[in-house]
C-alpha cells in the first residue's frame, strides 16, 4: 500500500497520507455502492413503497445539500477542517445502521416508515454537506495539481476493484435474502464499512487552510462564486447535466428489477462489474491523458457519448437485456470515470484557491435542489402519473409497445444533449488544449 504511490511523489508524509485517502476509500466504496445502489430500489420495492414514493424518499433528503454553503463558511470561518470531516463523516454514515432496522419495526409501507426514513436520510445528507465540502478543500491542498489526474484514477481503480468484488458478493445475498433481514444486515455492514473509510483519514496530513480566519462575511463569499463567470457557466452546466441524470437514473434499477425481472447479482454483474473491468483497463490511461489534454474537452467527449446511453435501454427487454446491458455498461465504464474525473477537476481549477470550500459548497447547493432533488421526483411523478398516458398513446395509435420508464430515459437522453450544447458553447478551461486539433496532430503523425 505504501509502495502505491511511490511514482507519483517522493515525500514520504504526503506519500503516507495519499495511500491513506486511497485505503477509505475501499471502504467507502461499499458504503456508497448499496446506499445509491440497487440495494435501495430492492429495499424501497420490499418496503411496499411505488415509484413516486420511492422517489420522494430519495430526494427530500438530498436538500441537505443546500447546507454545504453554510457548512463552507463554517469551514471557512473556523478552519477546522480534518475535525469537522471527521465527526460530519460518521453522523452521514451511522444513520444508514438505524435505516436498515427501522422496517423491522414499524413494518411495510407506512407514513411513520416513511417520515423516519425521511429524517434518517435528511441527517445524513445534512452531515455529508459538511463532509463534501471539507474533503475537496483538504485534497485540493493536499494533492499537487500536477498529479491529480494520475490520483484520482489510481484512487478510481481500487476502488473500482474492491466495488466489484463486495458487489457481487452482495448481490448474490440478496438474492438469496430477498426480504426485510437480509436488507438490515446489508445496510449495518455497508455503515460499518463506511465509518471505517472515515477512520482512515485519522491518519491523513491536516494541512493548515489557506486565507484569513478573521473578516469572513457569507454573503461575500457567495456572491463571489456567481461574480466568477468561468466558475458560473461551469456550474450551469453541472446542474442542467444532473437533471437529466437524476431524472431517470434512481429508476434503473426499478427498471431491471420490476420490467426486466432480473436478479439482484445480474443487476450487479451485468452493471457494476462489467463497467467496472473496463474503468480498471482505461483508468491508467484516462489520468494521463486529462492531465495532457485539460478536462473540458475529455468532459464534452464522454458526455455526447452519455447522452445516448438512456435511449439504449429503451430497447431492452427481458430476452435481450444481457446484452444490450452488457453493451451499455461498457460505454458507461470508459466513459463515467471521465466524467467523474473532469468535473472535479473543473470544479477545483475554476475555484478561487483561498476559498475552495465555498465553490464546492455552492454548486452542490444548486445541485441538490435543481439538479438531483427536483429533477428525482419529477422522474417518479412522470413515470406514475404521465407516461402511462403516453404508454397508451403509443399502443393504441402507433401500434407501439414501450414501457413507462423508457419515457423518463428518452428525457433524460434529450436533457443531458442540452447540457453537451450548452458545454460546448459556453464553458472555458484556461490552458486546455482542443481535442479536435489534439485528434488532428495524432492523425497526421500516423
Amino acid at each position: 500500500m505504501f509502495k502505491l504511490n511511490a511514482d507519483l511523489t517522493s515525500d514520504n508524509s504526503l506519500r503516507k497520507s495519499l495511500n491513506f485517502v486511497i485505503l477509505g476509500i475501499t471502504f467507502g466504496i461499499v458504503f456508497f455502492n448499496v446506499t445509491t445502489g440497487s440495494p435501495v430500489a430492492g429495499f424501497a420495492k420490499v418496503i411496499g413503497f411505488g415509484d413516486l414514493m420511492y422517489g420522494v424518499m430519495l430526494a427530500l433528503p438530498v436538500l441537505g445539500g443546500v447546507a454545504q454553503v453554510f457548512a463552507s463558511y463554517f469551514l471557512e470561518k473556523s478552519k477546522k477542517r480534518k475535525l469537522i470531516f471527521l465527526i460530519s463523516g460518521f453522523l452521514h454514515r451511522l444513520p444508514w445502521a438505524l435505516i436498515a432496522i427501522l422496517p423491522l419495526i414499524f413494518g411495510k409501507g407506512s407514513y411513520i416508515l416513511l417520515f423516519l426514513l425521511i429524517l434518517l436520510m435528511t441527517i445524513s445528507s445534512i452531515s455529508n454537506s459538511f463532509t463534501n465540502v471539507s474533503f475537496w478543500s483538504w485534497i485540493n491542498d493536499l494533492v499537487p495539481m500536477h498529479i491529480r489526474g494520475r490520483f484520482f484514477s489510481r484512487r478510481a481503480t481500487i476502488s473500482t476493484i474492491v466495488g466489484m468484488l463486495s458487489g457481487l458478493a452482495i448481490g448474490k445475498y440478496l438474492d438469496l435474502h430477498n426480504n426485510l433481514t437480509g436488507f438490515s444486515i446489508v445496510f449495518v455492514f455497508a455503515a460499518i464499512m463506511g465509518m471505517l473509510d472515515i477512520s482512515c483519514f485519522f491518519f491523513v496530513k491536516d494541512l493548515p487552510m489557506k486565507g484569513q480566519k478573521q473578516q469572513i462575511d457569507l454573503k461575500k463569499m457567495f456572491i463571489s462564486t456567481l461574480k466568477n463567470d468561468y466558475f458560473k457557466k461551469f456550474m450551469i452546466f453541472f446542474v442542467i447535466w444532473n437533471f437529466g441524470l437524476s431524472i431517470a437514473g434512481p429508476y434503473f434499477n426499478m427498471y431491471m428489477i420490476k420490467d426486466l425481472k432480473m436478479s439482484y447479482f445480474d443487476i450487479i454483474l451485468l452493471t457494476q462489474i462489467v463497467s467496472n473491468i473496463v474503468t480498471i483497463l482505461t483508468l491508467p490511461y484516462i489520468g494521463r491523458v486529462v492531465d495532457k489534454i485539460g478536462n473540458r474537452p475529455m468532459l464534452l467527449f464522454a458526455a455526447s457519448l452519455l447522452s445516448l446511453l438512456p435511449v439504449v435501454w429503451c430497447f431492452t427487454n427481458e430476452n435481450n437485456y444481457k446484452y444490450l446491458v452488457t453493451l451499455i455498461s461498457i460505454f458507461a465504464g470508459m466513459l463515467w470515470p471521465i466524467i467523474d474525473m473532469s468535473n472535479n477537476n473543473l470544479i477545483l481549477k475554476l475555484s478561487d484557491q483561498t476559498q475552495t470550500s465555498m465553490y464546492v459548497g455552492v454548486i452542490n447547493m444548486f445541485n441538490a435542489i435543481f439538479g438531483t432533488a427536483i429533477p428525482i421526483v419529477l422522474g417518479g411523478y412522470l413515470i406514475e402519473d404521465i407516461a402511462p398516458y403516453i404508454v397508451d398513446f403509443f399502443k393504441h395509435y402507433m401500434n407501439f409497445n414501450i414501457a413507462t420508464y423508457h419515457v423518463a430515459f428518452f428525457v433524460s437522453g434529450f436533457l443531458r444533449f442540452l447540457a453537451v450544447i450548452y458545454l460546448k458553447k459556453n464553458v472555458k478551461e484556461p490552458g486546455a488544449k482542443s481535442l479536435r486539433n489534439v485528434i488532428k496532430r495524432k492523425i497526421k503523425r500516423a
